[in-house]
C-alpha cells in the first residue's frame, strides 16, 4: 500500500500530523496571524478546516486502495477562543464506521488544555475515480 502524503492544503494550514490511523489521528499547529480573525483569535473557518482535515485523514486511513472519502456533513461547537500564537491540538476518532459512511468526532484543544471546539462530521465512502466501480463505457 502506498504511503500517505499530506495534501498541499494540510501543508498550507501548517498542520503537523503526529499520528494517522483508522482508530485515531492526532495533529497540532500553531495559530498564526493569517489564521486569526479581527479579534486575534483563530478564525472559525480555520478551526473547521483543521477538523475537516482530521476527519478526512482519519476516515481515509480505513479505506481500501480503490476507495475515497468526502465530507457530506459537519457540525462545529465553538467552546473557547484560541489566541494568536497558541499551539492547537486536534484528536479525531471515529464514532461509526459503516460501509457507506463514517462518522467522526474531532476535539480541538488550546495550549492550556481547554477544549476550544468539538466537531462531528460524516464522510461518505466513494469509489476512487478510475476504479472499476466508476469506470463505464459511453
Amino acid at each position: 500500500m502506498k504511503t500517505w502524503d499530506a495534501s498541499p492544503f494540510i501543508k498550507f494550514m501548517g498542520v503537523n500530523v503526529i499520528s494517522r490511523g483508522a482508530k485515531r489521528s492526532e495533529a497540532e499547529l500553531v495559530n498564526r496571524e493569517d489564521l486569526c480573525n479581527r479579534r486575534d483569535v483563530m478564525h472559525g473557518g480555520a478551526i473547521m478546516a483543521l477538523a475537516d482535515i482530521m476527519g478526512g485523514m482519519t476516515a481515509s486511513a480505513s479505506l481500501s486502495p480503490n476507495q475515497a472519502t468526502a465530507t457530506i456533513e459537519s457540525k462545529t461547537n465553538f467552546l473557547a477562543p484560541i489566541p494568536k500564537g497558541d499551539k492547537v491540538h486536534a484528536v479525531c476518532t471515529p464514532l461509526h464506521s459503516g460501509r457507506t459512511t463514517i462518522v467522526l468526532q474531532t476535539n480541538i484543544t488550546r495550549g492550556d488544555g481547554r477544549l476550544a471546539a468539538m466537531v462531528t462530521q460524516t464522510q461518505i465512502v466513494l469509489p476512487k475515480s478510475g476504479s472499476p466501480a466508476t469506470s463505464a463505457t459511453n
